[in-house]
């Protein structure tokens, strides 16, 4: 379980119990499993404490998926699939996540 928030892992490890794997996407940078869950954590883009940049980062969404080697489960508000975006580079980080979930079957 890959979450992009410390205060979401610490919940996380909480409710699963501590033989659950769960960290941030920074910790499990080099790790594999056969499948990951990743939870987006916030609501919507406005409400992200690190802002857009940081919850839609192309970088970190690769890390959270590729640690998998059978399937990704991508955990989130459909309201993060619809952002408004005020520049070109949040329409391109906004682009990542959405192609991510247009491609998976």
């Amino acid at each position: 379980m890959v979450a992009p928030y410390n205060a979401q892992v610490a919940r996380l490890q909480e409710r699963l119990g501590p033989r659950a794997k769960v960290g941030t996407v920074d910790r499990f940078q080099g790790q594999e499993a056969a499948a990951v869950v990743y939870s987006m954590t916030t609501s919507s883009p406005e409400d992200a404490p690190r802002g857009m940049e940081f919850l839609y980062s192309l970088n970190r969404l690769n890390v959270a998926t590729s640690r998998a080697r059978c399937v990704c489960i991508l955990v989130a508000s459909p309201k993060l699939f619809e952002p408004e975006c005020r520049s070109v580079r949040q329409m391109r980080l906004a682009n990542g996540v959405c192609a991510f979930v247009a491609e998976s079957p």
